[in-house]
């Protein structure tokens, strides 16, 4: 049975392979319970686009495999930077179950917004907010971080590395 750390640790070396072909190291793993469903890194540099997140690639692949609604809320999604709101929102549309993530990302983290959800009704399955735990290797996380805006150009992009690298 993998641990949260074992799947977080995976989630890293993801990041990592990311960075290794030329992206931002951000990663994205969905599980059920010890299978891997689906995975994905952000993208936005080799396919030119602004929404291929690493989060919403893994979501749309789980999506795909077209699992039940039972196993969809067992399933796992984890992520080495806390998720943006596009992308908790997809998870919470996937039903997923739970969220886990390493570091905090103060400029476009969601967990807050999810604090403040007060949904109308509680009919609708997607109104409902995962379990979210954050801090999960988060040092290997800041690490990575660093050693990308070591290699960033100056840029926008290297300041938000260096800016989590520095948390």
């Amino acid at each position: 049975m993998l641990s949260v750390t074992d799947k977080m640790s995976l989630t890293l070396k993801l990041a990592e392979e990311a960075m290794n072909n030329g992206e931002c190291p951000i990663a994205a793993i969905v599980f059920l319970d010890d299978e891997i469903v689906a995975q994905s890194y952000t993208k936005e540099f080799s396919e030119k686009r602004l929404l291929v997140h690493a989060e919403l690639n893994a979501l749309l692949e789980a999506d795909l495999k077209r699992y039940p609604y039972a196993d969809r809320t067992r399933m796992e999604l984890f992520t080495n930077l806390e998720p943006c709101l596009m992308c908790m929102g997809a998870a919470m549309s996937s039903f997923v179950g739970a969220i886990y993530y390493a570091l905090e990302s103060p400029s476009d983290g969601a967990v807050a917004v999810t604090r403040q959800w007060n949904p109308q009704s509680a009919d609708f399955a997607a109104y409902r907010v995962p379990v979210i735990q954050g801090g999960i290797l988060r040092r290997e996380s800041k690490a990575l971080f660093k050693r990308f805006a070591e290699q960033c150009p100056p840029g926008g992009l290297k300041a938000f590395a260096e800016g989590l690298a520095a948390l």
